[in-house]
C-alpha cells in the first residue's frame, strides 16, 4: 500500500527544485532521483541516484547520474531525496457521469430531487474541471470505456485541452438488455436484439474512430446465453475486422468465459461471483486479454447509498468541490424523495468491505501471468474521478499485489489499456515524458497511507500541466 502515499508528495519536489527558468519548453534534467523502473522485477525495478534527461516530449536519456550527462542549457530539476515514476494511467474511468448520487437513476432514482438530465448537461459542462483533477492525481491518461456518442467529443476535447491526461474512448456500449433509466435522448447502453443489430450498431460508432467497441453484457435468471454470446460475438467480430480491440462488462465467471469466447480483448471488471478457473486463464491466455479489476467500484455505492461516504484525505483536496458538496445531500434531502432502495440503506448502514472473490480472483490472475490493469470505474456513484485511483490501489495492495506489482498495472500494463504502451508506461529513451516526482519512497508507504496522498507536480508529454503554470 506504499504506493498511494508516495504519491501524495509527489511532484513537490519539482515545484520548487528548477534552475534554469521555464520548465515547459526546452531540455530538462531531472538529476540524482530514484527512477522507479516498474517493468522490472525486485531490486531492479529501483535505480538511485539517476538522471532523466528530456527534450521536448519526450524521454531521450535514463541512466545513473555519473554517467550519464546534462545536456548545455537544459533546466535542471535537484531529485536529491526524490522518486520518478511514471504518469499513471485509469483503465476504466466514464466522463458521462460524475461519481455524485444522481449520476446512475438505474441504481437509485433520484429524478424528483434532481432530474438526470441535470444531472448529464452538468458532467458535459464541466470536463475541464473533471480533466484537471485526473491531472491533480498524478493521472496521464484515461480510458472511457463506454458512454453516449459525445464520448468522442470528449476525447476530442481532451486532444485541444492543454490541462487535460490522454483519453482513449469507447461509444455507447453494445448490450443485450435496455436500461431506459439512462435514456435521454444519447444514452450511453443501447439494447440489440440480434447480431445484424450489434454489427449495425458497432458501425455507427467506428465511424468516430473509437479506441474500443465496448459490450454490456448482461446475463440474468432465464435470458438464454447461448443466443446472448452470439450478439455479443457479431459485436466483437466487426470491431476486430475494423482492427478496434474489444472491451466487455461480464462479472460472472459463466458469462466472463462467453465473452472471451466471444472475442473479448479487455474484460473491464473482475469475476465476482466465484473463483476463476484454469478454463477462464486459458481464454483470458488465448486473447491475450487484459484484466481490470475495480475493486472499489461497488463499495462506493454502498457507501454512498447508505450515506457513509466520507472523503479521503486525497480527495478533500482533489475532487471536483461540486461533486464534494453533493456527497452529503442525503444529510438535506426531504425523507419523501429518497429512493426506497437508499432509505433501506440508511438505515441498515452496513460497512462495505472489499469482496472476497475478487481479491482472490485478482491475485490468480496476476499469478498466471496475465496483465491487469488498474481501473476505478470512476464516475459511478462514491468513486470520484482522480483521487479514486488512491482508493483502488490501496485495496489492489489489501488484495495481495505488491507496491511494485500496482505501480506495474497503473502505468506499463494501463499504457496498453491506453493502447499507447509502445509510447508510455515506462522510463526509458523514446518514451513520452509522461511523469510524476514523488517526494516519499514509494516502497515505504503503508496502504493507508495511499489515501492521503498529495501529487504536487504532473508532466504531461514533457509539460508541467500541475500545478498550473
Amino acid at each position: 500500500m506504499k504506493l498511494v502515499a508516495m504519491l501524495c508528495g509527489l511532484v513537490a519536489a519539482l515545484a520548487g527544485c528548477a534552475s534554469g527558468g521555464d520548465l515547459q519548453s526546452g531540455t530538462v534534467a531531472i538529476v540524482a532521483a530514484t527512477v522507479i523502473h516498474p517493468e522490472r522485477e525486485g531490486a531492479a525495478a529501483v535505480a538511485p541516484d539517476s538522471t532523466v534527461v528530456i527534450r521536448g516530449s519526450r524521454i531521450v536519456a535514463v541512466g545513473p547520474a555519473a554517467t550519464t550527462p546534462v545536456p548545455a542549457g537544459a533546466q535542471v530539476i535537484d531529485g536529491k531525496g526524490k522518486w520518478v515514476i511514471p504518469g499513471l494511467i485509469d483503465g476504466h474511468v466514464h466522463f458521462f457521469q460524475s461519481g455524485n448520487l444522481y449520476t446512475r437513476p438505474d441504481g437509485a432514482d433520484f429524478n424528483r430531487w434532481m432530474p438526470y438530465a441535470k444531472e448529464v448537461a452538468r458532467n458535459q459542462a464541466r470536463l475541464p474541471a473533471t480533466f484537471k483533477v485526473w491531472l491533480a492525481s498524478g493521472v496521464t491518461g484515461v480510458v472511457d470505456v463506454g458512454g453516449p456518442f459525445w464520448n468522442f467529443e470528449v476525447r476530442d476535447l481532451a486532444r485541444r485541452t492543454d490541462a487535460a491526461p490522454r483519453v482513449a474512448v469507447a461509444g455507447p456500449l453494445v448490450s443485450v438488455v435496455a436500461d431506459p433509466a439512462l435514456e435521454i435522448g444519447d444514452p450511453p447502453i443501447v439494447k440489440v436484439q440480434s447480431a445484424d443489430e450489434a454489427r449495425a450498431l458497432v458501425q455507427r460508432e467506428l465511424a468516430h474512430r473509437p479506441d474500443y467497441i465496448k459490450a454490456w453484457f448482461i446475463h440474468r435468471a432465464g435470458d438464454d446465453l447461448e443466443a446472448q454470446t452470439a450478439i455479443i460475438k457479431a459485436a466483437g467480430d466487426a470491431a476486430h475486422a475494423a482492427g478496434v480491440p474489444f472491451a466487455v462488462h461480464a462479472t460472472e465467471l459463466a458469462v466472463a468465459k462467453a465473452a472471451l469466447r466471444a472475442g473479448a480483448d479487455y474484460l473491464v471488471h473482475s469475476v465476482d461471483d466465484e473463483p476463476v478457473d484454469e478454463e477462464f486463464i486459458a481464454l483470458m491466455k488465448h486473447n491475450h486479454a487484459l484484466y481490470c479489476p475495480t475493486l472499489f467500484v461497488v463499495m462506493g455505492y454502498r457507501y454512498a447509498y447508505s450515506n457513509q461516504w466520507r472523503p479521503t484525505e486525497a480527495e478533500q483536496r482533489l475532487a471536483d468541490p461540486e461533486i464534494l458538496k453533493a456527497m452529503s445531500d442525503l444529510d438535506r434531502i426531504p425523507p419523501e424523495l429518497v429512493p426506497e432502495r437508499v432509505a433501506k440503506a440508511m438505515q441498515k448502514k452496513e460497512t462495505p468491505r472489499l469482496s472476497d472473490v475478487m481479491a482472490a480472483n485478482l491475485r490468480t490472475v496476476w499469478n498466471a501471468g496475465i496483465p491487469v490493469a488498474m481501473g476505478t470505474d470512476a464516475g459511478n456513484v462514491g468513486t470520484l474521478h482522480g483521487p479514486s485511483v488512491f482508493r483502488e490501489m490501496a485495496l489492489m495492495q489489501d488484495s495481495g499485489l505488491t507496491p511494485l506489482q500496482v505501480l506495474r498495472s497503473a502505468t506499463v500494463n494501463g499504457a496498453r489499456a491506453l493502447r499507447l504502451e509502445a509510447e508510455l508506461g515506462t522510463i526509458a529513451p523514446g518514451k513520452l515524458a509522461d511523469l510524476v516526482v514523488l517526494s516519499e519512497d514509494i516502497f515505504a508507504v503503508k496502504p493507508a497511507e495511499l489515501l492521503k496522498t498529495t501529487v504536487t507536480m504532473t508532466m504531461l508529454g514533457g509539460k508541467v500541466v500541475y500545478p498550473a503554470q
